[in-house]
């Protein structure tokens, strides 16, 4: 946390990300052309060149600590093509990260932190899931309790609460957690205060920062810490 860090703020499937990184990588290994890579620029804004090439020339702009480099590379992150949207703004930021470095002269080590959710500021996102204890809906007050209780959490700890929704058996979340924080405390401490109400969250619960979870995804979580028995199915009149 003493150096200096960079969050990319979008969230990207990780998947691009490390193609991305491990593209870039083999292109500063081969020592590539600066001075060509940007006299092609105008070929990234052309419908017509392959998208691979045009990955492969983003990737080489984004190598280049220049001024020119990154206005390119900022003009068609603006209207990329679809397909290479994400690939544009990892483009981006790694230019940024470069000609940062390069215009202040500074050799200091540099920390560029990417997850699959993104991050905003100096705090990441991330996928939560609470469980029911019953595993059955949540009542109306549950839910507003529930909803209170974590804000309140989230909030002792300079925390945000995005977007939450109640499903059936458990609850979703997203949201900005700073870097510093520890998560199980903020997570085990809004539970604990949302069962002095009635006791109906379970103390598991899913944290993530590289995906938004699936509906099959969490049931499948679910199903592991509650096994389905007899007594959830009713009796056949």
């Amino acid at each position: 946390m003493s150096k200096k860090f960079s969050l990319m703020e979008d969230p990207i499937d990780v998947a691009v990300q490390m193609n991305y990184f491990e593209t870039s990588f083999r292109i500063r290994e081969k020592n590539f052309n600066e001075a060509e890579a940007i006299a092609q620029r105008d070929e990234l804004f052309d419908p017509n060149v392959a998208l691979e090439k045009k990955k492969i020339l983003l990737t080489q702009i984004a190598n280049v600590p220049s001024p020119e480099a990154y206005r390119t590379l900022e003009n068609y992150a603006d209207e990329p093509d679809n397909e290479l949207k994400d690939w544009a703004k990892m483009a981006l930021q790694e230019n940024k990260l470069l000609l940062e470095s390069h215009l202040l002269d500074d050799n200091s080590t540099q920390v560029f932190i990417s997850t699959g959710l993104g991050g905003k500021g100096h705090k990441l996102r991330y996928f939560v899931v609470l469980f029911n204890k019953e595993g059955s809906d949540l009542k109306p007050f549950q839910q507003k309790v529930l909803k209170d209780e974590i804000n309140y959490a989230l909030q002792r700890h300079d925390s945000e609460l995005e977007k939450l929704e109640f499903m059936q058996r458990y609850t979703t979340m997203s949201v900005v957690v700073p870097l510093s924080s520890d998560l199980t405390k903020v997570f085990r401490e809004g539970i604990e205060e949302c069962n002095q109400f009635g006791g109906f969250l379970s103390t598991d619960f899913i944290v993530t920062n590289m995906k938004e979870l699936s509906n099959e995804e969490i049931d499948e979580a679910f199903s592991i810490h509650h096994p389905i028995t007899d007594d959830d199915f009713p009796p056949v009149e």
